[in-house]
Formats: C-alpha cells, sequence, structure tokens
C-alpha cells in the first residue's frame, strides 16, 4: 500500500472515528434529536458549502421550527428531502425504509434519451456482440477496423493500486480483442461508478505516460473550508498492452463518480476525445450514517477536482464534442452520440467515410 493511499485512508477512518463520537452514546430516537443529529453531521462532515454557496445555518433556521415532538415520519422524511436539495448532490441521499427515499439531485440529471443498450446492439454493433467481465464489459465491431465497448459500472473487483484484479481484468482480453482496430470507443453512458482504483486500472490500458488526473482533499474540521492536505492521483502505463490509436469516451448526465474519475484520466491523453453531455457531476467520495430512528443517509466529505484545479460538482466534466440525442433521433432509432463519435474516430484515423 503506499504512503499516500495510507494517509488518505487513514484520514478517512479517524473522520469516521470522529462521527461516532459526535454522535455521542445511545442518542434519543426523537423526531428533534434525529433532526439535530442530521443537520450537525452536515454541518461538521460536508465537503461542498463553500463552493456551492449554500448557507447551512439559514437552512437550519428555516427547517428547526418545522420539527417537534409530533412530527411524523413522512413529514420529517419530506423535511430531510428539502433539506439536501439546496446541496445538489448525487452522492446525498436518505433511505427511511419503508417510508420512503429522498435524493438531492434528481432534477439534475437530464434526459434517458442519451443511452440505449438495445439499439446499440441492433443498429450499431456489426456480427455477433460479446461480453466479458460477468457482462459488464460489452463489445464488437461497430464500423470497418472500429470497436466499440459498453463499460457498464466500475464496481466490484477487488485490490488497490497496482494489485487490482477481479472480473475488471477482462479488459485485457477485450483490449486483445481490439489489437487491430484504428479507433475504439470506450461508453461510459450510464455508468453509475465504483472503485477509484478501477478507474486507474482500466485507464493504464490508454496511458502514454504518468499524468495527475484528480486531486482530493478530505473535509476534517469544524470550519466548512477547512480540509486534509491534497492527495494527487496518477495514471500510468500498466498491463499487457495500450491502446494509443484514436479513443472516443461516451458520457451522459448518467455517468457519475468514478466514471467521472475515468473520464478525466483519460482525457489526460491528446489520442483521447471526449463526446456526448456533461456527466454526472458527483466526483467526491461519501461516507454512509444512521440516525437514531434506523434512517441511512450520505454525506459527501471529499472536495475533488482536476488535474487543473476545476471543480466539476453538480455540473460535470463538459465533453469536448457535446452531442445529445434528440426526440426526433429517438423517433428515428439513431443514437446520435455514438454516430458522431463513429465520424470522429473515422476522421482522426484517416478512414472512408461511411
Amino acid at each position: 500500500m503506499s504512503g499516500w493511499f495510507r494517509g488518505v485512508l487513514l484520514a478517512l477512518l479517524l473522520m469516521m472515528g470522529g462521527c461516532g463520537a459526535f454522535l455521542g452514546p445511545d442518542p434519543a430516537n426523537t423526531p428533534e434529536s434525529n433532526f439535530e443529529i442530521f443537520w450537525e453531521s452536515f454541518d461538521r462532515h460536508y465537503a461542498h458549502f463553500v463552493h456551492k454557496d449554500v448557507d447551512w445555518d439559514e437552512v437550519y433556521r428555516r427547517y428547526r421550527p418545522r420539527v417537534d415532538s409530533l412530527t411524523t415520519d413522512e413529514e420529517l422524511l419530506e423535511i430531510f428531502g428539502e433539506m439536501i436539495r439546496y446541496l445538489e448532490d448525487g452522492h446525498v441521499y436518505v433511505s427511511a425504509g419503508e417510508v420512503g427515499r429522498v435524493q438531492s439531485d434528481l432534477h439534475l440529471r437530464g434526459s434517458r434519451r442519451n443511452y440505449d443498450r438495445n439499439l446499440i446492439s441492433r443498429r450499431y454493433i456489426m456480427g455477433t456482440e460479446l461480453s466479458a467481465g460477468e457482462g459488464n464489459f460489452r463489445y464488437g465491431w461497430a464500423g470497418h477496423s472500429l470497436g466499440y465497448v459498453h463499460l457498464a459500472t466500475l464496481s466490484g473487483a477487488e485490490g488497490i493500486g497496482e494489485d487490482v484484479h477481479g472480473w475488471i481484468e477482462d479488459l485485457d482480453e477485450v483490449l486483445a480483442y481490439f489489437k487491430d482496430a484504428e479507433g475504439l470507443v470506450i461508453d461510459l453512458r450510464n455508468n453509475s461508478g465504483g472503485r477509484a482504483f478501477n478507474t486507474t486500472f482500466v485507464a493504464s490500458r490508454f496511458a502514454t505516460d504518468t499524468r495527475d488526473f484528480v486531486v482530493t482533499r478530505t473535509r476534517n474540521g469544524a470550519r466548512h473550508d477547512a480540509f486534509s492536505s491534497p492527495t494527487v492521483w496518477k495514471v500510468s502505463p500498466a498491463g499487457p498492452r495500450q491502446f494509443t490509436k484514436p479513443v472516443v469516451v461516451l458520457t451522459n448526465r448518467y455517468s457519475f463518480s468514478a466514471a467521472e474519475w475515468l473520464t478525466l484520466a483519460l482525457r489526460q491523453y491528446d489520442h483521447v476525445t471526449h463526446i456526448g453531455t456533461n456527466s454526472g457531476g458527483g466526483l467526491a467520495m461519501f461516507l454512509p450514517r444512521e440516525l437514531p430512528n434506523g434512517w441511512h443517509y450520505t454525506i459527501s466529505v471529499q472536495e475533488t477536482r482536476d488535474a487543473d484545479g476545476i471543480f466539476y460538482e453538480r455540473v460535470g466534466v463538459p465533453p469536448h464534442i457535446y452531442v445529445e440525442n434528440s426526440p426526433d433521433d429517438v423517433s428515428q432509432n439513431r443514437d446520435a452520440i455514438l454516430e458522431q463519435a463513429l465520424i470522429h474516430l473515422r476522421k482522426q484515423a484517416g478512414l472512408p467515410a461511411r
């Protein structure tokens, strides 16, 4: 385990220990107590108040008077939902069992028109569509000498650093299949993320040298602007081969979390072009918490920027070439995003137009 990763892990473990100390022994299970714990947990640990210009004290003043001993579970969940909506954060939610669930940023997710798995399989894959990595890789030829790979998730697999292993290792099998390809589409649409080390594993197969791609800091003090020292994440070439011919990475607003890290890692290299819509805008690490009433919630505790210091929370990573599938595209069974990717690859690879 590298020194910088030990530092990150230690900081998070200390934070988790601090959370337990903060909550105290056996807090009361009342609407007022659950509200206070919920509000104060965010006040102490949430990472993006300053960047999002959220006055969390004003949120307290606005919602605390609505909670008393007679507040029902349904009313309390509605209040929590209104509070976290100010954060517009895809890594923040409250799960209240049978009472329901509220999410901070559903109003930001955008259209689901921008990815249709069955349409791609039916119209754009030539010949047999293959799968690998327990079905998480779906791939095939999408044109003369042009490969297509959809990566469904970055969850699962095991290990850290150079010791990542599991289903994700099948990526090397996929890239071996495309060893003669002149261009490759890496489709991250609807990929909701997963493990950061899976990100560096995938990106290493497209890397030409070592590059910084994200910088993280963890909230570690009572002030809203109190953070740990920065940790720089790097990607380097690894594995049996690197694909360094033209690559297009595709995203939509449902490309989230570790999928956004992977997008940033791939974008460090000149042979990679990013096409589609902005990604989901939720790059931070988060921690799960539990209230006395048994409800679970999450808090984003980490500030994540790209290697140039740009902050993409909420807005997402903007593509080099913006393309969105219109209602007309859907009615005509077209994937305009993928078609633009293939046009771009043909041009970059010097292949004839279709």
